[in-house]
C-alpha cells in the first residue's frame, strides 16, 4: 500500500512507500521503518503456515482483500471518532460498504456506545529517530480513569505480533507525551467469537456480541523487550534499507 501525494505546482505525483516513515528536523530528512515492517520478520506460527499451504497461489490476493477491508473499517472509525455521520450509501445511492463491512462498523459503534471512551488522539502518525521506527496509532482514549492505546483489528485471528505492535506504539507515544503515558493497551477485535455482553471497567473487561477489547497477560513494557529483539533481527537483514518511493509526472503530451 502506498500514499499518493499530488503536487500540481511542480507537476508531480509521489507514491510513498508506506513501510517507512519520513522524519524531518534541522539536520535534514531520514526514513525509518514502520512497526509493521519490522514485525514482518516475526514468525506467524503454524496456523499461518498451514493457511498458506491451503490457499496456495491465492494467498496474496486474499491478503490484499483483507487489507482493503481493514483500511475501509479504519477509515470509517476515524470518521465516527471525529463526530461525523457515516452512511452505508453514498449520495448516488450506491453502497459504500459490503454487508460484511457494515456489520463490523456497527460492532465498532456498539463498542463506542457501551464503553464510552473519551478521545485523546485519532490516527496519530509518529516517528522517532531514537527508537528508529514509526507508526500510525489508531486511537488513544480515556475509558474510566485509565488512558488506553487501542488498535482496531478485522482479522479472523490475533497473533503475537499484534501484542508487540501495540507495545511499540505505546513506547512511541510515551516518548512524545511524558505527561500522558499509556496505562493500558488493547485490540478492538471486530471478529471476536464473544456472544455475551460484559462491561466491567475495573476488570478491564469490555465485550459484546462479536466484538471485544482484547488485552494481554503481560505489561506492554515487557512486550516491548521482545519487540527490540525483533527489531535487531530486522536491522541485521536490512542494513541499508531505503523506501521504494516512486515519482511520476502528472501530465504528458506526445
Amino acid at each position: 500500500m502506498r500514499t499518493l501525494i499530488h503536487k500540481p505546482e511542480i507537476s508531480r505525483i509521489d507514491f510513498l512507500d508506506n513501510r517507512f516513515y519520513l522524519y524531518k528536523d534541522k539536520n535534514g530528512e531520514q526514513y525509518f521503518p514502520s512497526c509493521t515492517e519490522i514485525l514482518s520478520v516475526y514468525p506467524k506460527g503454524f496456523g499461518f503456515d498451514q493457511w498458506l499451504k491451503d490457499v496456495g497461489s491465492n494467498a496474496s490476493l486474499i491478503a490484499e482483500q483483507a487489507a482493503d477491508i481493514g483500511t475501509k473499517i479504519h477509515h470509517a472509525a476515524e470518521i465516527l471518532n471525529e463526530g461525523q455521520e457515516l452512511k452505508w450509501c453514498g449520495e448516488s445511492g450506491t453502497p459504500e460498504y459490503s454487508i460484511h463491512e457494515w456489520q463490523m462498523i456497527l460492532k465498532y459503534d456498539e463498542f463506542w456506545k457501551k464503553c464510552k471512551p473519551k478521545l485523546i488522539a485519532n490516527e496519530r502518525q509518529m516517528c522517532s529517530p531514537e527508537l528508529k521506527f514509526g507508526g500510525t496509532l489508531d486511537m488513544v482514549v480515556m475509558i474510566g480513569s485509565k488512558r488506553w492505546l487501542l488498535d482496531i483489528k478485522t482479522s479472523n485471528y490475533l497473533h503475537k505480533s499484534h501484542e508487540l505492535q501495540l507495545s511499540a506504539y505505546a513506547t512511541l507515544w510515551n516518548q512524545f507525551n511524558t505527561d500522558e503515558p499509556i496505562e493500558e493497551t488493547g485490540i478492538i477485535w471486530l471478529k471476536a467469537t464473544t456472544r455475551t455482553e460484559k462491561i466491567d471497567v475495573d476488570k478491564n473487561t469490555f465485550q459484546g456480541h462479536g466484538w471485544q477489547i482484547k488485552t494481554f497477560d503481560r505489561h506492554y513494557l515487557d512486550s516491548f523487550k521482545i519487540f527490540l529483539h525483533v527489531q535487531a533481527i530486522w536491522q541485521e537483514e536490512n542494513p541499508k534499507y531505503l523506501p521504494a518511493n516512486k515519482i511520476y509526472p502528472d501530465k504528458i503530451k506526445l
